[in-house]
């Protein structure tokens, strides 16, 4: 059974909070967190982006969430850009990257 319930509760959310981030029902997300269906993979990579988890640990294949140790040497507003840019996708990542060398080029 996915961990989904589990990380929504420590994240102190309703089962209407992860509906609207996935663009489902109430009662499927119930229906999720009690095992009867599943997340397709798009809304499973969501939930992990989301939750800051990898989809092994969402999935509960592993212990390990497959978060980033914070490194202490890094300033706040490092951190902040390192937390912001761990939850974007790909593409995103990418367009930061390009944005970032032309600012500093």
């Amino acid at each position: 059974m996915i961990k989904i319930k589990e990380l929504r509760i420590e994240k102190g959310l309703y089962q209407k909070d992860i509906a609207k981030l996935v663009n489902k029902t109430i009662a499927c997300i119930s229906d999720w967190e009690k095992g009867n269906t599943e997340p397709s993979i798009s809304e499973i990579v969501k939930l992990a982006d989301f939750f800051e988890v990898s989809t092994d640990y969402l999935l509960n294949r592993t212990d390990d969430t497959g978060l980033v140790e914070v490194h202490s040497d890094l300033t706040p507003d490092q951190q902040e850009l390192l937390d912001l840019y761990n939850r974007m996708n790909y593409r995103d990542k990418n367009q930061l990257l390009g944005f970032a060398k032309g600012l500093v080029y």
